[in-house]
């Protein structure tokens, strides 16, 4: 099931399924943020993602400010996103750090999965935030913050 919900989601975003509000006049609300909870296996899907949330900003879709773009990880590819593992990993962690400092990206790790696979949260990049429960973290940014599906 995740496995196809991610597969959906990744078909989606390459194809620009992403449907933007637009104000009365045909102006795209600048006030939208999205939110992604997903599992990713690989460092080039996470690639895809944040080529194509550097690609939003660039389209003026996405505005550079704190969380525009929320992706909440779970997966092996959060090994990517170890201190340990840099040099293996520098240009994905290089792209994923560009866009959270431009704050057009936050890039959050649920600490459930990382407990469960062995990870230590307090490895993870200094630009990773980490959060108990993935899906209670979309939940809320969705429900309370008013983030839209990514």
């Amino acid at each position: 099931m995740m496995m196809l919900r991610r597969c959906v989601f990744l078909l989606g975003l390459l194809s620009i399924g992403v449907s933007f509000a637009e104000e009365p006049g045909g102006a795209v609300d600048s006030e939208l943020r999205y939110v992604a909870d997903i599992e990713l296996e690989t460092e080039d899907d996470l690639s895809e993602l944040l080529t194509r949330a550097g690609q939003m900003f660039l389209e003026g879709t996405v505005k550079q400010e704190q969380g525009a773009v929320v992706l909440v990880l779970h997966g092996p590819v959060l090994k990517a996103l170890l201190r340990p593992n840099y040099a293996e990993s520098q240009e994905v962690v290089n792209q994923a750090a560009s866009l959270a400092a431009l704050g057009v990206l936050e890039i959050k790790a649920c600490r459930s999965w990382l407990s469960k696979n062995g990870m230590d949260a307090r490895q993870l990049q200094p630009f990773v935030e980490v959060v108990s429960y993935g899906s209670t973290e979309v939940s809320r940014l969705v429900e309370d913050e008013g983030y839209i599906f990514f």
